[in-house]
């Protein structure tokens, strides 16, 4: 659970960090461009043949999602920021850790524009003239993070299509929730949890023996919802039980547990933190479905 919390907060942060530069995505423009046949004469002499213009030498790409490029600038600009924020020398989870977040800034995009986002080349444009008014001048801040002007501008314009559908996904969490206040007693041995589970048959409180068995929080759990905790088999038994009923013996991989039901509301308002880990399931979710879906190749060495 920490990893991934750490690769989704590092998500949220490159969403956040480059959408506060922007409030608009890019219209694209295109050149018409005119060939000129060359002159044929009647010279006996064979006329000269016009060549071809050189073939343009390709642009290096990180990876290809649904026949979007992430180039290799714009990946390596990332590296450098994302070393920048642990101050040392990366690993290969790290560098796998950089183009996975890369990538599912540009499902969050393409999702972005499906659904009708759209924004204007004045706005990205005036975006950039603020930022270049700045304390840093932003030549400067592009050279530090690697970046040139025209990769500049196409990671502000995914980045900000990203952070709108990211708030799309966020904005379908609910705010309320059934849930319970529950209270639990862990033991790691069979005899120890046979012995607990014999005095409260005899009459002993539960929130006395818990109490006794974890003086620091009595084995309080606090509120939360369905699906919040991390052991399926303890979120079911702890939702179909009544309040003030206890559960049986219930054996997980880390020990035996008895827990106890105090409340119940069936649409409380969830707690800040519980409220911040389900929106981050949510995106992770949805990120997991939509990587399924797609065409990805990751093009790196």
């Amino acid at each position: 659970m920490q990893k991934y919390s750490q690769k989704i907060t590092f998500l949220i942060t490159i969403i956040a960090l480059l959408a506060s530069f922007l409030t608009a995505c890019v219209t694209k423009t295109t050149e018409e461009v005119q060939e000129t046949k060359p002159k044929i004469t009647s010279s006996p002499i064979p006329p000269t043949r016009t060549p071809f213009p050189p073939t343009p030498t390709p642009i290096p790409v990180a990876a290809v999602v649904n026949g979007d490029t992430i180039l290799v600038e714009e990946y390596q600009a990332e590296l450098a920021r994302y070393q920048m924020t642990l101050d040392r020398e990366l690993t290969e989870e790290d560098k796998e850790i950089v183009i996975n977040d890369l990538i599912n800034l540009t499902l969050l995009a393409q999702a972005a524009h499906s659904a009708g986002f759209d924004l204007s080349e004045e706005a990205l444009q005036s975006r950039i003239e603020e930022l270049d008014s700045g304390e840093q001048p932003l030549d400067d801040w592009l050279a530090t993070y690697g970046y040139s002007e025209e990769s500049f501008q196409r990671s502000l314009a995914r980045s900000m299509a990203a952070a709108w559908m990211r708030d799309e996904i966020l904005a379908e969490v609910p705010e309320t929730a059934e849930q319970v206040h529950a209270q639990q007693m862990l033991y790691y041995t069979e005899a120890e949890v046979n012995y607990a589970i014999g005095q409260l048959e005899a009459g002993i409180d539960f929130a006395q023996l818990a109490a006794t068995h974890d003086p620091q929080t009595k084995g309080n759990l606090g509120w939360f919802p369905r699906g919040y905790l991390t052991i399926p088999k303890i979120d079911e038994t702890v939702f179909n039980l009544e309040v003030g009923d206890y559960s049986d013996i219930i054996e997980t991989e880390i020990g035996f547990h008895i827990i106890k039901v105090i409340e119940k509301e069936e649409n409380r308002p969830l707690p800040l933190d519980i409220l911040n880990v389900l929106k981050e399931k949510a995106l992770h979710n949805w990120l997991e479905r939509r990587w399924k879906l797609s065409t990805i190749e990751i093009t790196l060495p």
